[in-house]
C-alpha cells in the first residue's frame, strides 16, 4: 500500500462495506452521490434501540493468544479473562498481554448467539457508577429509550411500513413457540397492550432463527448507516468534493479490518483468518470451547458504593472541633480575666507587703466536717494571725491583743495530717490543717517567737482529732448559734404580747444554749453593720452592756430590742444621752458631745467637717435650745436641746442584721425630701381592665419608636429569610442543589439573606459621627438614638442566630454533598472541575473550598468576637475586648469572599454591605481629621479617690455639646487603644478636660504615669482623640423643665452640663438654652469617693445666679431614715444648713438626704410644680439598675395621663 490515508476514510469504509453486511446478511445500496437534502443526524430510535442489538453478542470472557495458537490462562489459572471482573482493571490487562493477545484471542473467539437473550456480565453485572457498581445493560437500554421519549414498537414498525402487530405470537411465531412462558410474561407486565411495549423489548424479539436483526432493526440500522453515507460531503466515494481519485477511492474500497489489524499492530497476515468477522472451519486457531461463566472465575456481586465511606472520622473530628471553638474561646476569656486579677492582686500584694514584716504559711482552714478551703496564715504584723484567700482578701482576722497567754490544741494522730486548733475569747476558733508535721512545727515555732517577742505565751494541749473536731467553735456552728440567738429575740420582741411570757413547755435545750449565748463587740458591730472601732460602735456596746463583762448576753439584748421597738421616746432619747456621756457622771459637756458628733460624721464617710466647725455646730445647737450659757447638759437639759426633733424620735430604731421580722417603722423608710412635698388630691378609681389598658397605652406610648424599629427590623429578617426559603424550597425542585442538598439549602440561604443583612446593619449604628450629627437635626426626634448600643447588640445577636443556623444547616448539607457520584456534582455546580477519578471528601468541602475554609474561619472570628464582648471580659481585660473586636475587618472580608466560589449560588452579601460599608468608611475618615492629632498636655492632676483630672489643648474648629464624649487614647503607653472618656469641660471653656477613675489597668497606669513621684523631666505625652460623639444626656438644653440625675461615676458628664447651664442662664449668651428649672439629684454611697465633683458642685453653685439649679443629693451607704445613727446626723445636718447655709458633709447649699430617692413621689412632685409644660427631659446616667428604676418610674407617673409627660433620656456606664 502506497497511499495513506486518514482514519475516518478507512473506518467508514471497514463498517459500512463489511461490518454492516455481515451482520445484516443485506448488501447495502451502491452510492450514488452526495445528497444535501437528507439528513445527517443519528435518529433517536438507532441510537437507543437498534445500535444495542450487538449487546446480544457479548460473550462473558475474552480469549488470549499468540501467533503460534497457543491460548493464554489467566493468572489465577482460567481460560479467559472474565468480562465482570475487568471492567475497571484495562490497563493491568494490557500490560500483561498486550493489545495482540487480546485482538488475536477475539479473532478466533465465537460471539454469543444473536438471539433475545444477553449473557450474565452484562444483564446484572455491568460495570456501573461508585453508587451502584452493578448494573443491568437491558435494564439500561429500556431506561435510555424512555428517557428518549422513543415511541412504541408498533407506531416505529407503522413508520418503517410495516405491518402492525395486533398478537403477541406474530412478533416472533418461532420464539413464541419454543417460549410462550416468556411471552405471557411480557404480556402481563404490558398489561395485554402491544402498543405499549418498549421498541428495544419488540426489536430484540424479532430476532431471527439465523442470528439475524429482525425485519425493524434490519431497516433502522441500514436506513442509518445509508443515511449517515449519502449526508456526508467528504465521504470518501464522492468524486464531486475532489478528494480523491478513482483509484485511490478503490484501494480504500480494498482495505478490510484484517489489513489494519496487521499494519497498525505487530500481528502478522499469517496469525488471522481472511475474514475477521468470522470463524470457518478450517481457519487457524479454533478457541478451545465456547465460552460460559461457569468455566471462569466468578463475578462478585458488589453492592452499592457509600460514597461517604472514609468520611466518618473526618466528619466527626470536624464536627468535634467546630463545637470545641467557642468552647475554647470561652475558656480563653475565662483566663483572660483570671490572667488580669492575677496582675491586679500582685500590684495590690506587692503593695500592702512592702516594708511589712510578718510570716505567711500555706494551709487548709477546716470549716466544717465537708468543707476546707486553700489559705496563707500571715503571722503579724500585728498582735493577730489573719487568712487570706488566693485573692489577697483578708477572710478573717484573730487578733489577740488583751490575752497574756494563747491557747492552741493540736492534734496527736500519726496517721492523719497534723490540725491545729486556736481558740479565740470572743470568736469562734481556727482551725488548720498542714500537709506534714514539719510545716506545723514550722508554723508553731513561728508563732511562738512571735508572741514571746511581744512578751505572751503559747500553751499548747494535745487532744486526738475526731475530739478536737467535735468540740471546735467554728464559724458555721457560731453563726446558726448567732442566727438562733438573734431569731428569738426578734421572736419574743413582736410574738408575744406586752408582758406576756413564753410557756415552759416552748422552752428546750436549744433554746436554753441560745439564752446563755453572749455577743462580742465584734459580733454586736457586725449586726449594725458597722466597723468594731466605731466610736459608735463602743458606745453603744457600753450602753447596752450594763454588767460590764464585755459581753452582750441574751437578755440584755433583748431589753435593747424592747426598747427601740416599743420603748417610749424619752427611754431612747435616755439612751443616746448615756452615750454621750463618756465618763458616765449623768452630765455631758461639748467636749464628749463633740467625739460623738465626730464619731457620727466618720459614719457618713465625709471629711468636709472639721473641728472647729463640729465646734460651731455644737454652740448652734446650744444657742438654738437657749441653752447656750451653759458649758454642760444634765438629762433635762438635753431633752430641752432635742425637743424640736421629739417626732423624729417616736419611731427610731436600730437597724440590725438578722431580723425576719423588720422592727423599723418601714412605711417611713424613705430619704427624707423635705422640699418635694406631695398635695394628695383625690383620684378617680380606675378598675383592672382601665389599669391594665393605661399601662398598655403607657408602655406603647412610651417606647412607640423603639417597638416600631425594632418591628421593621424583624420583618426584613423574616420578609429576608422567607423569600429566599420559599425559592430554594419550591421554586428550584427541579435544580440538581435542590435535589442534593434537600429543604437544608432552602435554611442556608434565607439565614444566609438574614444575616447579610444583620451584620452590614451593624457597621450603621457604630457610625458614631453620623449619629452625633442626626442627634443636631429635627430627625432625632424620630429615631431612639439613646439605645444604639442596645440596637447594635440585638442586631448582633439576631446575627449571630442566623450565623449558627446557617452553619448547622451548611455542615448537614456538606454531608449530602460528600454523598454524591462525580457526575451529580458536576450537574450541582459548573464553577468547580473535577477530575474523573477525583472523589471530594468532607475536608475537601470544609479546608479546601473557598466557601468551607472561609466558613470555618468566619465561624471561628464570630466566636471570638462575642464571646470576648462579654460585659464580664469588657470590664476586667477591656484591652482583649478591643483588640478581638477590631477583627471585624477580617469578618467583612471573609463575608464578601466567602460566596465568590459559587456553589450554592451568586453571592448576594455584597448587595446588602456596599452602602453601609460606604457610610461607615467616610464616618471613621471624619474621625480621622482628629485621631492622629497629637495635643497637648496643659495640666494633669491628681485627685482624692484615684480620679485623674487631664486638661489638653482643644483641636482648632472641634465643636461639641456637654455631655458628649470622645475616645482617648495617651502616647505614653498604648497609644493605639482608645477609651471611651466623657468630656467634663464646658463648650465655651477653650480647652478640654476629662476626669478618669482609676479601675481597670488603662486608667491605673495613666495615673501612675502622672503621679508626681513617678514624672520625669522630660516633656509631657500628647493626647489624641475621637469624636465628639453624641450621649444621651446632649438635649437638655431642648426642655424648659429637666430632672437630671447621676449615680456613681456617671456625674461626669454633668459636670460639663451643669456649668453650660449656669454659664448659658448667667450670660444669657445661648438663645437656645430653654430651660427655666432643672433638678438635679446625685446619688452616691458617700462623698468620699467624688470629692472633685463637690468642687464642680459648689462652682456652679457660685454661677447660678438665676436659681435655674436646684441640687439635692442622696447617700445610699447609709441606715434606714429614722435609724438611730441617722436620726442623730439629721438633726445636727439640720442645725449645721441653719448656721451656714450649707451641709456638714459637702459645704454646698445643696440638700442632703439619706437613703435612695422615692423616684416616682419625686416626678409627681415635678409634675404638680410644672403642670405649665407638656414634657419634661429626665437624663440619667450611671448604673443599668439605676436608669431601668427611672425609667420604671417615668412609666408609673406617665401611666395617670397627666401632663407633663416624662420623656426619658440616659447612659449607662
Amino acid at each position: 500500500m502506497t497511499s495513506l490515508y486518514s482514519y475516518d476514510e478507512v473506518k467508514g469504509n471497514v463498517i459500512l462495506y463489511e461490518y454492516v453486511p455481515t451482520l445484516l446478511e443485506d448488501e447495502i445500496t451502491p452510492y450514488s452521490g452526495y445528497k444535501p437534502d437528507v439528513h445527517p443526524g443519528i435518529c433517536h430510535v438507532f441510537q437507543s434501540a437498534a445500535f444495542r442489538f450487538s449487546h446480544t453478542m457479548i460473550p462473558p470472557g475474552l480469549y488470549r493468544r499468540d501467533g503460534n495458537c497457543n491460548f493464554k490462562n489467566t493468572l489465577s489459572g482460567y481460560p479467559a479473562i472474565r468480562l465482570c471482573s475487568t471492567w475497571w482493571n484495562s490497563e493491568e490487562v494490557l500490560i500483561e498481554s498486550g493489545v495482540e493477545e487480546l485482538l488475536m484471542g477475539m479473532s478466533s473467539q465465537i460471539s454469543e448467539r444473536e438471539d433475545a437473550i444477553l449473557c450474565s456480565d452484562v444483564r446484572d453485572k455491568l460495570f456501573g457508577p461508585m453508587d451502584f457498581t452493578r448494573r443491568d445493560l437491558a435494564a439500561l437500554n429500556i431506561m435510555r429509550g424512555r428517557d428518549s421519549g422513543l415511541p412504541d414498537y408498533n407506531t416505529v414498525r407503522r413508520y418503517f411500513q410495516l405491518p402492525t402487530l395486533a398478537n403477541w405470537s406474530e412478533i416472533n411465531p418461532n420464539l413464541y413457540e419454543r417460549k410462550p412462558q416468556m411471552f405471557d410474561a411480557l404480556e402481563k407486565a404490558y398489561e395485554g397492550n402491544l402498543n405499549n411495549v418498549d421498541l428495544y423489548i419488540g426489536g430484540m424479539l424479532e430476532t431471527e432463527v439465523d442470528g439475524r436483526p429482525g425485519p425493524l432493526f434490519r431497516k433502522i440500522i441500514k436506513e442509518q448507516f445509508e443515511r449517515l453515507r449519502d449526508s456526508d460531503r467528504f465521504w470518501f466515494e464522492n468524486t464531486a468534493n475532489g478528494i480523491f481519485t478513482e483509484s485511490e477511492i478503490e484501494e480504500i474500497r480494498t482495505l478490510k479490518l484484517r489489513d489494519i489489524l496487521t499494519l497498525a499492530t505487530e500481528i502478522k497476515p499469517t496469525d488471522l483468518q481472511e475474514n475477521i468477522f468470522f470463524w470457518k472451519e478450517g481457519d487457524i486457531c479454533p478457541q478451545p470451547a465456547q465460552l460460559n461463566g461457569s468455566m471462569m472465575e466468578p463475578c462478585l456481586m458488589l453492592d452499592g458504593y457509600d460514597y461517604f465511606h472514609g468520611n466518618e472520622v473526618a466528619y466527626i473530628y470536624s464536627c468535634i472541633i467546630l463545637a470545641f471553638i467557642p468552647i475554647v474561646c470561652a475558656g480563653l476569656g475565662y483566663g483572660v480575666i483570671k490572667l488580669q486579677n492575677k496582675r491586679r492582686r500582685e500590684i495590690k500584694l506587692k503593695k500592702e507587703n512592702s516594708g511589712k514584716n510578718f510570716d505567711k504559711l500555706y494551709v487548709k482552714e477546716w470549716l466544717h466536717q465537708n468543707h476546707k478551703r486553700c489559705v496563707k496564715v500571715k503571722i503579724g504584723p500585728d498582735e493577730c494571725i489573719s487568712t487570706i484567700n488566693r485573692k489577697g482578701e483578708i477572710l478573717r482576722k484573730l487578733e489577740f491583743k488583751t490575752v497574756t497567754s494563747l491557747v492552741i490544741e493540736v492534734t496527736r494522730d500519726t496517721h492523719k495530717k497534723p490540725m491545729v486548733l486556736i481558740r479565740s475569747p470572743r470568736d469562734h476558733d481556727l482551725v488548720l490543717q498542714f500537709e506534714h508535721e514539719q510545716a506545723r512545727k514550722k508554723f508553731l515555732n513561728k508563732l511562738e517567737s512571735f508572741l514571746s517577742a511581744r512578751k505572751k505565751t503559747l500553751e499548747t494541749i494535745q487532744t486526738y482529732r475526731e475530739a478536737m473536731l467535735a468540740n471546735a467553735e467554728t464559724k458555721e456552728k457560731r453563726q446558726k448559734r448567732l442566727e438562733h440567738f438573734f431569731r428569738e429575740a426578734y421572736a419574743l420582741t413582736f410574738g408575744l404580747k406586752p408582758g406576756e411570757r413564753r410557756k415552759l413547755e416552748d422552752i428546750g435545750s436549744d433554746i436554753i444554749m441560745v439564752m446563755r449565748t453572749s455577743l462580742s463587740k465584734n459580733e454586736f458591730a457586725d449586726a449594725l453593720g458597722m466597723k468594731p472601732d466605731s466610736l459608735f460602735v463602743k458606745r453603744m456596746f457600753n450602753c447596752v452592756d450594763k454588767d460590764k463583762d464585755g459581753q452582750i448576753s441574751f437578755q440584755e439584748f433583748l431589753d435593747t430590742v424592747d426598747l427601740f421597738s416599743r420603748g417610749k421616746t424619752e427611754a431612747k432619747l435616755r439612751v443616746i444621752f448615756d452615750m454621750c456621756d463618756d465618763d458616765g457622771n449623768g452630765v455631758i459637756d461639748k467636749q464628749e458631745l463633740t467625739k460623738m458628733l465626730r464619731s457620727l460624721v466618720d459614719i457618713a464617710k465625709t471629711n468636709s467637717l472639721g473641728e472647729d466647725q463640729v465646734m460651731e455646730l455644737i454652740k448652734g445647737m446650744f444657742s438654738t435650745a437657749g441653752l447656750d450659757e451653759k458649758e454642760k447638759l444634765n438629762y433635762e437639759d438635753f431633752k430641752v436641746l432635742m425637743r424640736e426633733f421629739k417626732g423624729d424620735f417616736i419611731a427610731i430604731g436600730l437597724d440590725c442584721k438578722g431580723a425576719k421580722q423588720n422592727f423599723l417603722d418601714t412605711s417611713t423608710n424613705v430619704a427624707r425630701m423635705t422640699s418635694f412635698q406631695i398635695s394628695h388630691n383625690p383620684e378617680e378609681r380606675k378598675n383592672y381592665w382601665r389599669k391594665k389598658y393605661n399601662h398598655v397605652a403607657t408602655f406603647l406610648e412610651e417606647y412607640r419608636q423603639h417597638i416600631f424599629y425594632l418591628f421593621v427590623f424583624y420583618v426584613i429578617n423574616i420578609v429576608l429569610f422567607l423569600e429566599r426559603f420559599i425559592y430554594y424550597t419550591y421554586f428550584t425542585e427541579h435544580m440538581d442543589l435542590r435535589h442534593v442538598m434537600g429543604v437544608g439549602i432552602a435554611f442556608t440561604r434565607g439565614s444566609a439573606a438574614s444575616l447579610s443583612f444583620c451584620y452590614s446593619l451593624l457597621l450603621l449604628t457604630m457610625c458614631r459621627n453620623l449619629i452625633t450629627k442626626v442627634r443636631e437635626l429635627s430627625l432625632q426626634q424620630f429615631i431612639p438614638l439613646d439605645s444604639h448600643v442596645q440596637f447594635h447588640k440585638i442586631v448582633a445577636l439576631t446575627a449571630l442566630f442566623f450565623t449558627l443556623v446557617h452553619s448547622v444547616g451548611h455542615y448537614i448539607n456538606f454531608y449530602h454533598v460528600s454523598t454524591q457520584p462525580l457526575d451529580h456534582l458536576r450537574c450541582l455546580t459548573h464553577e468547580m472541575h473535577f477530575d474523573s477519578d477525583f472523589k471530594p471528601t468532607i475536608a475537601f468541602w470544609l479546608f479546601r473550598t473557598i466557601t468551607g475554609i472561609t466558613g470555618v474561619l468566619l465561624f471561628a472570628i464570630v466566636c471570638i468576637i462575642f464571646i470576648f464582648a462579654h460585659p464580664k471580659i469588657r470590664e476586667k481585660a477591656y484591652s482583649y475586648f478591643w483588640t478581638t473586636h477590631s477583627l471585624y475587618i477580617l469578618l467583612y472580608i471573609l463575608c464578601l469572599i466567602h460566596g465568590l466560589a459559587k456553589l450554592t449560588g451568586s453571592p448576594r452579601f455584597w448587595m446588602f454591605f456596599i452602602g453601609p460599608a460606604i457610610l461607615f468608611t467616610l464616618d471613621k475618615i471624619v474621625s480621622l481629621q482628629t485621631k492622629y492629632m497629637e495635643l497637648e498636655i496643659i495640666d494633669t492632676e491628681l485627685l482624692p479617690s484615684d480620679v485623674t483630672k487631664v486638661k489638653f489643648a482643644r483641636p482648632p474648629n472641634f465643636k461639641y455639646l456637654s455631655g458628649q464624649w470622645i475616645r482617648l487614647s495617651c502616647t505614653a503607653f498604648r497609644n493605639a487603644e482608645y477609651h471611651s472618656l466623657t468630656l467634663t469641660s464646658a463648650p465655651h471653656e477653650n480647652y478640654l478636660s476629662v476626669h478618669v477613675k482609676a479601675q481597670g489597668p488603662w486608667t491605673w497606669k495613666l495615673r501612675n504615669y502622672f503621679d508626681p513621684s513617678n514624672l520625669s523631666d522630660g516633656p509631657l505625652p500628647k493626647i489624641r482623640l475621637e469624636g465628639p460623639y453624641g450621649g444621651g444626656n446632649q438635649d437638655w438644653y431642648k426642655f424648659e423643665v429637666a430632672v437630671m440625675v447621676g449615680g456613681g461615676i456617671g456625674v461626669t458628664p454633668y459636670a460639663s452640663i451643669l456649668n453650660d447651664l449656669v454659664f448659658g442662664t448667667s450670660t444669657n449668651r445661648y438663645s437656645g438654652v430653654a430651660c427655666k428649672k432643672v433638678y438635679f439629684l446625685w446619688i452616691c454611697p458617700s462623698h468620699r469617693h467624688f470629692e472633685w465633683f463637690i468642687d464642680v458642685l459648689r462652682d456652679v453653685e457660685r454661677k447660678d445666679v438665676t436659681n435655674v439649679l436646684e441640687v439635692h443629693i442622696f447617700i445610699t451607704q447609709f441606715f434606714h431614715k429614722f435609724d438611730l445613727r441617722t436620726t442623730m446626723l439629721y438633726i445636727c445636718e439640720t442645725h449645721f444648713q441653719r448656721i451656714s447655709n450649707c451641709s456638714m458633709f459637702t459645704g454646698l447649699k445643696a440638700v442632703n438626704h439619706f437613703g435612695r430617692p422615692d423616684m416616682t413621689a419625686f416626678l409627681k412632685f415635678v409634675q404638680q410644680q410644672h403642670t405649665y409644660v407638656s414634657k419634661v427631659g429626665v437624663f440619667s446616667c450611671g448604673p443599668t439598675a439605676m436608669t431601668e428604676n427611672i425609667t420604671k418610674s417615668c412609666e408609673t407617673v406617665n401611666k395617670n395621663r397627666k401632663l407633663p409627660y416624662f420623656i426619658h433620656h440616659f447612659e449607662n456606664f
